[in-house]
């Protein structure tokens, strides 16, 4: 399968081009220099010189860029994915785990973006896949993932305060790239959500990090009191959930 991948220089799609490589698929990166992102005809040219079977969109963009690629993508009867986030729920007026049928209710402008983009995905090509992601793992700190946050708190303040009442939505960030090719390769059209944790407060799996995966670097303690359950349900995609992985639970 010929995958494109927009936004291939980021963190997820550094990773993604990697793995699809490693999965016997063919990645392709859109490339901007070539292409006017503005213009549908410029687009829709550049994609039938590539002629993917399938679009990953990774990339930060608008309405406008992510409307020609769904236009081509319904004409050719490619496969889609535009990658949302759990982001696009704020907490305060869904309760979460959040369920992919509850309405968003994020209200900044990351969220509104998202929100906007998922819904146009459905109604320009009904049968696009929209996959909200959890907050990235990588394997070191580099790039937006959360061993770089950690690193920056510890730049900051020497040590590494994770509340054990808070719970977000999480996963490796080469697990969420397994999952989005498993997406295309096996699932039908539809929102997804991609997270791993099933009940690990953020302290628990900082202290996973340190303890068992090899990040001995962190300096932990649990000195910040914050409760907010933040995850997302996790139903239809088969992936390793942390449980599966071993952490233990702090009270």
């Amino acid at each position: 399968m010929n995958i494109l991948v927009t936004g291939a220089s980021g963190t997820i799609g550094k990773k993604l081009i990697e793995i699809i490589q490693k999965r016997k698929h063919q990645p392709f990166s859109f490339d901007r220099n070539l292409v006017d992102i503005s213009n549908q005809e410029s687009v829709h040219k550049y994609l039938d010189k590539i002629n993917p079977d399938a679009i990953m969109h990774l990339a930060k963009s608008d309405e406008v860029m992510t409307t020609h690629l769904l236009t081509w993508s319904k004409k050719h009867h490619t496969k889609f994915v535009f990658t949302s986030s759990y982001k696009v729920f704020s907490g305060k007026q869904v309760e979460a785990p959040y369920q992919v049928y509850d309405r968003p209710d994020g209200t900044d402008d990351f969220a509104i973006g998202k929100i906007t983009q998922e819904d146009l995905c459905f109604d320009v090509y009904p049968d696009s896949y929209v996959v909200r992601l959890a907050w990235q793992i990588g394997d070191a700190p580099g790039g937006y993932n959360m061993l770089s946050f950690v690193k920056e708190q510890m730049r900051q303040r020497g040590v590494m305060s994770a509340s054990k009442g808070l719970y977000l939505s999480l996963m490796f960030l080469e697990d969420t790239c397994h999952a989005l090719i498993d997406l295309i390769e096996s699932y039908l059209p539809g929102m997804y959500h991609l997270n791993q944790n099933d009940g690990y407060s953020f302290y628990d799996v900082i202290h996973f990090m340190k303890h068992h995966r090899g990040q001995d670097w962190i300096e932990l303690d649990d000195q910040k009191k914050f409760a907010k359950n933040d995850t997302m349900e996790n139903t239809k995609v088969k992936v390793k959930m942390f449980s599966e992985f071993g952490m233990t639970h702090f009270e």
